[in-house]
């Protein structure tokens, strides 16, 4: 009963915090540039890592040799 009231209180006290509107401030030009910047940084970071495991997967495989046939059954 108790964990039901504390996941009821904590729904309330998140429904209440996110309806209310924040107080309006205005983010300066400087600030907005470093934002966005960081996240240009950060999604190239991303592509980059994302397009070398790939290339890297494609040059393991075309180097391994094919498996051997598997046996299904011996003749005795």
């Amino acid at each position: 009963m108790t964990k039901r009231i504390a996941a009821i209180l904590v729904l309330v006290v998140v429904l209440v915090t996110a309806v209310q509107p924040a107080r309006a401030e205005a983010f300066e030009p400087t600030t907005v540039a470093l934002l966005i910047g960081g996240a240009v940084v950060v999604v190239a970071l991303v592509a980059l890592l994302v397009i070398a495991n790939v290339r890297e997967r494609q040059r393991g495989e075309a180097a391994l040799p094919p498996p051997p046939p598997k046996l299904l059954a011996m003749a005795p």
